[in-house]
Protein backbone atom coordinates (compact mmCIF):
# COMPACT_ATOMS: atom_id res chain seq x y z
CA UNK A 1 0.00 0.00 0.00
CA UNK A 2 2.79 2.41 1.04
CA UNK A 3 6.82 2.69 0.39
CA UNK A 4 7.76 5.20 3.12
CA UNK A 5 10.15 4.52 5.82
CA UNK A 6 8.73 5.04 9.81
CA UNK A 7 10.42 5.18 13.03
CA UNK A 8 8.38 1.57 13.94
CA UNK A 9 8.32 -1.67 12.31
CA UNK A 10 4.74 -1.74 11.80
CA UNK A 11 4.06 -0.79 8.54
CA UNK A 12 1.04 0.87 6.36
CA UNK A 13 0.98 -2.28 4.11
CA UNK A 14 0.85 -4.57 6.77
CA UNK A 15 -2.32 -2.79 8.28
CA UNK A 16 -3.75 -2.49 5.14
CA UNK A 17 -3.54 -6.53 4.57
CA UNK A 18 -4.25 -7.26 8.38
CA UNK A 19 -7.66 -4.81 7.32
CA UNK A 20 -8.89 -6.59 4.46
CA UNK A 21 -8.39 -10.08 6.07
CA UNK A 22 -10.21 -9.43 8.53
CA UNK A 23 -13.08 -7.92 6.88
CA UNK A 24 -13.13 -11.44 4.55
CA UNK A 25 -12.80 -13.21 7.86
CA UNK A 26 -16.57 -11.91 8.90
CA UNK A 27 -17.80 -11.97 5.19
CA UNK A 28 -20.62 -14.64 6.20
CA UNK A 29 -22.32 -11.73 8.10
CA UNK A 30 -25.50 -10.64 6.09
CA UNK A 31 -24.06 -7.19 6.17
CA UNK A 32 -20.53 -6.03 6.42
CA UNK A 33 -19.41 -3.47 9.11
CA UNK A 34 -19.21 0.02 8.29
CA UNK A 35 -16.53 1.33 10.71
CA UNK A 36 -13.03 -0.31 11.97
CA UNK A 37 -10.68 0.30 15.10
CA UNK A 38 -6.85 -0.87 14.79
CA UNK A 39 -5.56 -0.59 18.07
CA UNK A 40 -1.73 0.33 18.46
CA UNK A 41 1.03 1.16 21.07
CA UNK A 42 1.30 4.67 21.63
CA UNK A 43 5.00 4.74 20.61
CA UNK A 44 3.47 3.29 16.91
CA UNK A 45 1.09 5.90 16.96
CA UNK A 46 3.21 8.58 17.92
CA UNK A 47 5.39 7.40 14.51
CA UNK A 48 2.29 7.80 12.15
CA UNK A 49 1.36 11.28 13.26
CA UNK A 50 2.87 12.95 10.15
CA UNK A 51 0.86 11.12 7.55
CA UNK A 52 -2.30 9.92 10.19
CA UNK A 53 -5.02 11.26 7.99
CA UNK A 54 -3.66 10.31 4.75
CA UNK A 55 -2.88 6.34 6.31
CA UNK A 56 -6.87 6.28 7.70
CA UNK A 57 -7.89 7.72 4.39
CA UNK A 58 -6.11 5.47 2.33
CA UNK A 59 -7.06 2.48 4.50
CA UNK A 60 -10.54 2.81 4.31
CA UNK A 61 -10.45 3.28 0.38
CA UNK A 62 -8.70 0.01 0.34
CA UNK A 63 -10.88 -1.14 2.31
CA UNK A 64 -13.86 0.01 0.37
CA UNK A 65 -12.75 -1.43 -2.68
CA UNK A 66 -11.77 -4.18 -1.44
CA UNK A 67 -15.61 -4.56 -0.47
CA UNK A 68 -17.06 -3.50 -3.99
CA UNK A 69 -14.71 -6.34 -6.11
CA UNK A 70 -15.87 -8.67 -3.14
CA UNK A 71 -20.04 -7.67 -3.36
CA UNK A 72 -19.62 -7.65 0.48
CA UNK A 73 -22.64 -4.44 1.43
CA UNK A 74 -22.00 -2.24 4.09
CA UNK A 75 -24.85 0.12 4.99
CA UNK A 76 -22.86 3.41 4.95
CA UNK A 77 -19.51 5.03 3.98
CA UNK A 78 -16.23 2.90 5.46
CA UNK A 79 -14.59 4.93 7.91
CA UNK A 80 -11.21 3.48 10.30
CA UNK A 81 -9.99 5.00 12.91
CA UNK A 82 -6.53 4.26 15.38
CA UNK A 83 -6.98 3.71 19.28
CA UNK A 84 -3.20 4.28 20.85
CA UNK A 85 -3.19 1.78 23.76
CA UNK A 86 -0.12 0.64 25.59
CA UNK A 87 -1.87 -2.62 26.67
CA UNK A 88 -0.64 -3.51 23.14
CA UNK A 89 3.17 -4.30 22.74
CA UNK A 90 4.88 -2.54 20.57
CA UNK A 91 5.30 -3.16 16.54
CA UNK A 92 2.08 -5.41 17.05
CA UNK A 93 -1.92 -4.09 16.35
CA UNK A 94 -5.14 -5.42 16.64
CA UNK A 95 -8.00 -5.04 14.19
CA UNK A 96 -11.47 -4.60 15.51
CA UNK A 97 -14.91 -3.73 14.00
CA UNK A 98 -17.46 -1.29 15.17
CA UNK A 99 -17.01 2.66 15.85
CA UNK A 100 -15.51 3.86 18.87
CA UNK A 101 -19.08 4.58 20.90
CA UNK A 102 -20.03 0.88 20.24
CA UNK A 103 -16.82 -0.50 22.69
CA UNK A 104 -17.82 -2.37 25.16
CA UNK A 105 -18.03 -0.81 28.68
CA UNK A 106 -15.23 -3.23 30.06
CA UNK A 107 -13.03 -2.52 27.33
CA UNK A 108 -13.27 1.30 27.76
CA UNK A 109 -13.00 0.91 31.80
CA UNK A 110 -9.50 -1.14 30.70
CA UNK A 111 -7.94 1.67 28.35
CA UNK A 112 -9.37 4.82 29.73
CA UNK A 113 -5.83 5.97 31.27
CA UNK A 114 -4.15 4.52 28.24
CA UNK A 115 -5.82 5.18 25.42
CA UNK A 116 -5.81 8.16 23.19
CA UNK A 117 -8.51 7.62 20.99
CA UNK A 118 -8.23 9.51 17.26
CA UNK A 119 -11.05 11.75 16.07
CA UNK A 120 -12.98 10.05 13.10
CA UNK A 121 -12.10 11.22 9.66
CA UNK A 122 -14.29 11.84 7.05
CA UNK A 123 -15.23 8.41 5.32
CA UNK A 124 -13.93 8.14 1.52
CA UNK A 125 -15.94 9.14 -0.94
CA UNK A 126 -14.01 9.34 -3.98
CA UNK A 127 -10.64 9.41 -5.81
CA UNK A 128 -9.84 11.59 -8.80
CA UNK A 129 -7.05 12.48 -11.24
CA UNK A 130 -6.51 16.53 -10.42
CA UNK A 131 -5.76 18.71 -13.98
CA UNK A 132 -2.98 21.43 -13.81
CA UNK A 133 -6.01 23.59 -15.16
CA UNK A 134 -7.75 22.81 -11.69
CA UNK A 135 -10.66 20.15 -13.79
CA UNK A 136 -10.88 17.37 -11.68
CA UNK A 137 -11.74 13.90 -12.81
CA UNK A 138 -13.26 11.26 -10.74
CA UNK A 139 -11.94 7.74 -11.27
CA UNK A 140 -16.08 5.81 -11.65
CA UNK A 141 -14.72 2.72 -13.23
CA UNK A 142 -12.53 -0.40 -12.09
CA UNK A 143 -10.26 0.95 -15.32
CA UNK A 144 -10.06 3.78 -17.36
CA UNK A 145 -7.55 5.02 -20.14
CA UNK A 146 -5.33 8.22 -20.15
CA UNK A 147 -3.87 9.13 -23.75
CA UNK A 148 -4.36 12.05 -26.86
CA UNK A 149 -7.11 10.18 -28.31
CA UNK A 150 -10.56 10.68 -27.78
CA UNK A 151 -11.91 7.38 -26.53
CA UNK A 152 -9.51 8.17 -23.92
CA UNK A 153 -11.27 9.04 -19.85
CA UNK A 154 -8.53 11.48 -19.74
CA UNK A 155 -7.27 13.35 -22.43
CA UNK A 156 -4.44 15.09 -22.92
CA UNK A 157 -3.71 17.36 -26.35
CA UNK A 158 -0.35 17.23 -25.94
CA UNK A 159 1.90 15.77 -28.45
CA UNK A 160 4.14 14.53 -26.32
CA UNK A 161 1.31 12.29 -24.65
CA UNK A 162 1.17 8.81 -26.93
CA UNK A 163 -2.43 7.90 -28.30
CA UNK A 164 -3.11 5.49 -25.68
CA UNK A 165 -0.06 6.43 -23.10
CA UNK A 166 -1.17 4.43 -19.29
CA UNK A 167 -4.32 2.74 -17.36
CA UNK A 168 -5.34 3.36 -13.93
CA UNK A 169 -7.11 0.28 -12.70
CA UNK A 170 -8.83 -0.71 -9.09
CA UNK A 171 -6.63 -2.96 -7.51
CA UNK A 172 -7.59 -4.75 -3.95
CA UNK A 173 -5.03 -2.13 -2.26
CA UNK A 174 -6.59 0.66 -4.23
CA UNK A 175 -5.82 2.48 -7.51
CA UNK A 176 -2.80 1.23 -9.91
CA UNK A 177 -1.00 2.86 -12.82
CA UNK A 178 0.63 1.49 -15.57
CA UNK A 179 2.23 2.80 -18.45
CA UNK A 180 1.31 1.28 -22.18
CA UNK A 181 4.35 1.59 -23.89
CA UNK A 182 4.14 5.29 -24.56
CA UNK A 183 6.82 7.02 -26.07
CA UNK A 184 8.07 9.18 -23.06
CA UNK A 185 6.76 7.64 -20.50
CA UNK A 186 4.87 7.92 -16.92
CA UNK A 187 6.04 8.94 -13.67
CA UNK A 188 5.42 9.13 -10.11
CA UNK A 189 6.74 11.77 -8.45
CA UNK A 190 9.64 12.49 -10.71
CA UNK A 191 10.42 8.75 -10.82
CA UNK A 192 9.58 6.88 -14.27
CA UNK A 193 7.69 3.61 -13.49
CA UNK A 194 8.89 0.33 -15.34
CA UNK A 195 5.68 -1.76 -13.55
CA UNK A 196 1.83 -1.00 -12.32
CA UNK A 197 2.43 0.61 -9.52
CA UNK A 198 0.30 1.63 -6.67
CA UNK A 199 -0.92 5.62 -6.22
CA UNK A 200 -1.45 7.06 -2.33
CA UNK A 201 -2.93 10.24 -2.03
CA UNK A 202 -1.38 13.39 -3.35
CA UNK A 203 0.71 11.16 -5.88
CA UNK A 204 1.94 13.31 -8.69
CA UNK A 205 1.92 12.43 -12.10
CA UNK A 206 3.18 12.97 -15.29
CA UNK A 207 2.50 11.39 -18.41
CA UNK A 208 4.81 12.89 -21.41
CA UNK A 209 5.13 16.35 -20.34
CA UNK A 210 1.26 16.37 -19.13
CA UNK A 211 0.92 16.23 -15.28
CA UNK A 212 -1.89 15.27 -13.27
CA UNK A 213 -2.20 14.87 -9.23
CA UNK A 214 -3.86 11.58 -7.84
CA UNK A 215 -5.88 12.51 -5.12
CA UNK A 216 -8.15 11.09 -2.85
CA UNK A 217 -11.41 13.11 -1.13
Amino acid sequence: MFARAYATSIRPISLGRELLAFIDAIDEQETTPSSYTITINTIDHEAFNDIESHLLRELAEAATQHCEQQDYEHDDPISVVFIANNDIKKGTFLVSSGAIEAISKESADQTQHSAQIIAEIKPIVSAALVLSTGQRIVLENDAIKVGRQDSCRVVFNDSNVSREHAQLRRGPDGWMVLDLGSTNGTTINGTKILNEQLLINNDELAFGTSTARFEIS
